[in-house]
């Protein structure tokens, strides 16, 4: 071994490196030394390694690792960095096959062992450091990150403790396990003794930035669904779980011959304490009967009075009500590891006892049912097919090895899908900047290709659909501006007409963003009256994004086309953030609505105004970012209070952020940082600012005489429990 190897790899590599790879190396580096030549890149290639120096450079290591490409057949990859900043210069050693790699003493990794281990964290993410002498080493594992996402943040969290690993192991494993789609481990070694307090922030950085793989979904998911107002996660959400209950139950009764005598509905968390004021058991109810979110009949099949009289018509049988109750919060400790606050159990009394099916409003229409008198291990959403056999819900692979399996019809019309399971080749924010420049593609090819594996969509469909919307949010606007009647309670109803006589007498505010807040208000004016909305992404958020466009549509006059794809565009950013943040306020607070219905809304407006794909995301991160702590304070769980207003506001707020992003104004704190943020802040939110009616403007001695108020309407549901 060379005499100056103490002073050029560190001793904990030594032995990890061939007497050739040594040799190599220090050659490279005193050449790039003594002839000057630093900034320039050395590349050494063998059958099953490859050798790289550069100069000491986070942005050179990122490039060089994303070159390298795992080998396909080989279940181990190894990516070895020898850093050294003081002598400017980093080395990456990569290993495609490493188990043929004899000369190195390197341990495999025990994969199946590592699997159970992260599969037992709920997580998904683990770090463990230990400090000896003037040496800390430390070693992080994550489950379902992409390669990008892992390179892209270690390197970035490394940079911004102003530190970086003598010495790095970084292994990508590949296992035979269907719900490990990557498993990364990085050991590294830094030369000095870091302190706790030190640590403790890299682990939050790691734990916090290595994002899960995205789970796609379709941007009508997110602009979407047309329904009935008040609430997209307490109305339409709920209208969903009662359909879904519906089909399961009409399969589980062809499937086990049952005889159903009466159905009950119990409503826990956020749909206890706010949902008669959005009309969510009526929703449920209404979707027992197998009504859609947008049927204008829908809310009076739900009705108490409608179901004590007619029951549910429940294909060949007909099913006694037996009424709706309201949970204790005892109960709601069921479902506490769930991280959703809006239940709701439907509860079916057969011949062969109760089968009680839960299920959960995640946000912006989407649901999720998780029990059939258990959890279930792939949630039912609508959308995707099942089948039932012998009383088990399965896929549909399951089902074709069985003879008499019963189809779960879904509550979506759906076209056969090209691909089985759909992933995008990013998975945050910047990362999909990256991915745009470097494949050269625009923001609508990839929302068309993403539609297309999802839906089966063309992209006629696709723009069909998002003109179907528009006209929808236009017909809101112009019935909201023209209306003068009072909402159910009488707390709002005229203010956008009056906003709108005021304007055309008062120039000044005549103009993109006076006509902005008038319209958000007079859509979501039509919503706190039951009229039919486009959630985007919620109901208590659908006046932003019409209002917006429509003012602009009237100002600018774009193009047919640049306008439905601007929606489109808002609805593809808004699920990446879905990805992080559930639309839902009951989860996350009103930031998570008004706030990303003002993001979703300057994301368009940008892009009306040609603006490039930084800023667009740029603008979005810009509303999110100024929308951080919003709390959802509904007085009496009614969509009047704040709403209505604040939807007026946030519309303004979406076009100056739109205004400074194309001004060249930037967020300091990068779009998945902010996203990130609020999460975090969404999740220290008390529940009382999280639809609960528990406390804010919900709790002010004019909003506890609304709930005096309410109280009749409130026993129509309940009764005295």
């Amino acid at each position: 071994m060379p005499e100056n190897m103490g002073s050029f790899i560190p001793k904990c590599a030594e032995s990890y490196f061939s007497p050739d790879e040594i040799s190599y190396c220090i050659q490279t580096v005193t050449h790039r030394i003594e002839n000057g030549e630093t900034g320039k890149t050395f590349h050494h290639k063998e059958e099953i390694e490859e050798c790289i120096v550069h100069d000491f450079s986070h942005s050179k290591l990122k490039k060089t690792l994303l070159s390298l490409k795992p080998y396909n057949y080989q279940p181990y990859t190894l990516y070895r960095i020898v850093s050294h900043p003081e002598k400017n210069y980093m080395i990456t050693v990569f290993y495609n096959d490493i188990t043929s790699a004899t000369h190195t003493n390197v341990a495999l990794p025990d994969i199946d062992l590592h699997v159970d281990e992260m599969l037992a964290s709920e997580k998904g993410f683990d770090f463990t450091v230990s400090v000896s002498g003037d040496s800390t080493t430390l070693q992080i594992r994550s489950i379902n990150s992409s390669k990008f996402t892992v390179i892209n943040n270690v390197i970035e969290t490394f940079q911004k403790h102003l530190l970086f690993p003598s010495y790095t192991e970084l292994w990508y494993l590949k296992s035979k396990n269907k719900k490990i789609k990557s498993l990364y481990i990085l050991n590294c070694v830094i030369n000095k003794a870091m302190p706790l307090a030190e640590t403790e922030s890299m682990h939050n950085d790691f734990e916090r930035y290595l994002h899960r793989y995205i789970k796609p979904m379709s941007v009508f998911d997110i602009v979407g669904p047309s329904m009935v107002g008040p609430s997209s996660s307490h109305t339409a959400g709920a209208n969903k779980i009662g359909q879904i209950a519906r089909s399961i139950m009409l399969a589980l009764a062809e499937d086990k011959k049952l005889s159903i005598a009466s159905v009950d509905i119990k409503l826990l968390g956020s749909f206890r304490d706010t949902g008669p004021g959005h009309r969510t058991p009526a929703a449920i109810g209404g979707g027992l009967w197998g009504l859609g979110t947008d049927h204008p009949d829908m809310l009076l099949h739900g009705d108490p009075s409608f179901l004590k009289q007619k029951g549910i018509d429940f294909g060949s049988q007909q099913l006694t009500f037996g009424g709706y109750q309201r949970g204790s919060a005892e109960e709601d400790q069921k479902y506490k590891n769930e991280n959703n606050n809006n239940i709701a159990e439907i509860i079916f009394h057969t011949n062969e006892g109760n089968f009680i099916i839960t299920g959960f409003s995640i946000g912006g229409g989407n649901v999720e049912v998780r029990y059939l008198n258990q959890r279930l291990s792939t949630p039912l959403n609508g959308k995707d097919e099942f089948f039932i056999s012998d009383g088990r819900i399965i896929s549909p692979s399951e089902a074709r090895k069985c003879e008499h399996a019963v189809r779960i019809q879904p509550i979506y019309l759906s076209k056969p899908k090209p691909k089985g399971h759909y992933s995008l080749p990013f998975n945050s924010f910047e990362e999909l900047l990256t991915y745009l420049e470097e494949s050269g593609k625009q923001i609508t090819d990839i929302i068309y290709e993403t539609e297309y594996n999802l839906q089966g969509s063309s992209k006629a469909d696709i723009m069909s659909q998002t003109a179907e919307y528009w006209s929808i949010m236009k017909k809101a606007v112009k019935k909201g501006i023209m209306s003068n009647e009072l909402s159910l309670l009488k707390l709002t109803g005229k203010d956008a007409n009056k906003l709108h006589r005021y304007s055309k007498k008062n120039l000044l505010f005549d103009n993109l963003f006076g006509r902005a807040v008038i319209y958000a208000v007079a859509v979501n004016e039509v919503n706190a009256k039951s009229g039919v909305i486009v959630a985007c992404p919620t109901a208590g958020s659908c006046g932003i994004l019409p209002g917006v466009l429509k003012a602009y549509d009237e100002v600018s006059k774009p193009t047919r086309e640049r306008l439905l794809e601007s929606i489109l565009v808002s609805g593809f950013l808004g699920m990446i953030l879905f990805n992080d943040v559930t639309t839902a306020g009951a989860d996350y607070g009103c930031q998570a609505e008004v706030g990303v219905g003002a993001a979703m809304a300057a994301a368009a407006l940008t892009y009306l105004e040609h603006g490039n794909m930084e800023q667009v995301v740029q603008a979005f991160t810009l509303a999110v970012k100024n929308s951080l702590g919003l709390i959802c304070d509904p007085v009496a769980g009614l969509v009047e209070v704040p709403c209505v207003k604040r939807n007026g506001v946030f519309a303004s707020v979406a076009i100056s952020a739109s205004m400074m992003s194309l001004a060249g104004v930037r967020s300091f704190v990068s779009p998945d940082e902010v996203v990130l943020t609020m999460k975090e802040v969404g999740d220290k939110l008390h529940r009382d600012f999280k639809e609960t009616a528990g406390g804010g403007l919900a709790k002010t001695r004019d909003g506890k005489a609304v709930d005096r108020a309410f109280e009749s309407e409130v026993k129509r549901f309940f009764g005295n429990s």
